[in-house]
């Protein structure tokens, strides 16, 4: 794919199409000339680098920003720091401990830090729950219990509550199926694709494989559809595992909602990083050839820019990190992100006491933070993912180059295909118009 570049102003042009254009401010796609593709390497031609100008100026005044506010409407809750899995890319302390086991989180200590949360928030809007490991099914009664206190405490108001997991699949019995039902739970089941890869990378504990029991599961899940809130198949790709392409034909035989493609946050190769680029947009290619907009969108990641182009909505934030997002370990320590868990210098409080002043680093939007000003993604992109960054350069606010030309390289791709999915037919030229 060639890109060209005026300002706020970007062109694409992958080969054998006509070129694409996206205003990174306005959230604008376009087509363009061939007059105004050549008028973006060349400034001779006046009349169309004064096209080009006009359109950057503008002020899109139906283009609004996600902002972000220090009230929290997010927590995601460690149920667990035990997992029955040894995942060979594991990043929570390589056994699902954070290198400190806690066998489940104290109930009696942790209603108190939701109430405290609840009471803050005005009457209106939507109240998060997410549950996490370790494995989060090894204590259900727990998930249970969090799960009634916060319905009780928003019953009879417009504060609704809305609860999600993340779990390896093993454990998606009967029992622990009801119970993600009575709570309309969404999921997230992590697999790596077929068994022949699955079981290398997400062994059982004691090195057996995992599949079967994930699949066992995974059978009852889909029988509960209809009561549970959306199904996310989720893999992690790392240097060992780079075919996307292949998982993607695995995933297809289920009907979930979405599938998520996750590059390993501790994977710092660059031939690997270029190989997972390559591989989701062979995988985008594949979907759009087969299902058109609906089967793209079953993508996570291309379905979050075409929702952004959509609503024309600019990202601040890759993600609510001590903003609107705190996180409870379970030893009922409050930190910023599920990644810091275990790292007492990342340690933002306890229990119902929050460390203001160790949030204020987190106040600024991120896109300001890891100064992302001159980058055309940076309100699609919303300054990348801190725990990345901080792994390659030893600092959440100094950006991880191959985080960024992933980002940069893939929102090519959605902002292309979201041009051939709207079809649209007005064209940027000497007499101006655009979508």
């Amino acid at each position: 794919m060639e890109i060209r570049r005026q300002n706020d102003i970007i062109a694409f042009r992958a080969p054998g199409e006509s070129p694409v254009a996206f205003h990174a401010r306005n959230l604008e796609v376009a087509d363009i000339s061939e007059e105004l593709w050549n008028a973006l390497q060349s400034p001779d031609d006046s009349e169309l680098q004064s096209v080009l100008s006009n359109w950057e100026s503008e002020e899109n005044p139906d283009v609004t920003t996600h902002k972000l506010t220090r009230e929290i409407r997010s927590l995601t809750i460690n149920v667990t720091q035990i997992c029955n899995l040894k995942c060979t890319y594991c990043a929570a302390g390589g056994d699902g401990t954070y290198g400190a086991a806690q066998t489940k989180i104290s109930v009696e200590k942790t209603l108190p830090q939701l109430k405290y949360f609840l009471e803050k928030l005005p009457d209106a809007g939507t109240f998060r729950i997410g549950f996490i490991g370790g494995e989060p099914l090894l204590y259900p009664e727990g998930i249970r219990a969090i799960a009634n206190y916060v319905k009780l405490m928003t019953a009879g108001k417009n504060l609704r509550p809305q609860f999600a997991i993340v779990t390896n699949g093993t454990l998606l019995s009967e029992a622990n199926v009801e119970l993600l039902k009575d709570i309309r739970c969404n999921v997230s089941v992590s697999i790596d694709g077929a068994a022949e890869q699955n079981d290398i990378s997400r062994p059982m504990k004691n090195g057996t494989g995992s599949t079967a029991l994930v699949l066992a599961g995974l059978k009852k899940l889909f029988a509960a559809k209809a009561d549970l809130g959306s199904i996310t198949l989720h893999g992690v790709f790392t240097a060992d595992n780079m075919n996307l392409v292949k998982a993607y034909e695995f995933y297809r035989q289920f009907p979930a909602d979405t599938y998520e493609f996750t590059y390993s946050v501790s994977e710092l190769n660059q031939e690997a990083s270029e190989a997972f680029t390559r591989q989701l947009n062979l995988v985008a290619d594949l979907a759009y050839a087969e299902g058109g907009e609906a089967a793209l969108r079953k993508i996570n990641f291309f379905n979050r820019v075409f929702s952004a182009l959509d609503s024309q909505r600019r990202t601040e934030n890759f993600c609510g990190a001590g903003k609107s997002l705190l996180v409870v370990d379970a030893r009922n320590n409050l930190f910023s992100c599920p990644w810091d868990v275990g790292n007492t210098n990342e340690k933002v409080g306890h229990g119902s006491h929050v460390y203001e002043e160790a949030l204020e680093k987190y106040a600024q939007p991120l896109i300001q933070q890891n100064n992302c000003n001159s980058c055309w993604a940076r309100f699609l992109c919303g300054g990348g993912c801190m725990f990345v960054h901080k792994e390659a350069t030893g600092s959440k606010n100094k950006k991880n180059a191959q985080f960024c030309e992933r980002q940069r390289t893939l929102m090519s791709t959605a902002i292309l295909y979201f041009k051939k999915c709207r079809q649209t037919d007005i064209q940027k030229d000497s007499d101006y118009g655009k979508h």
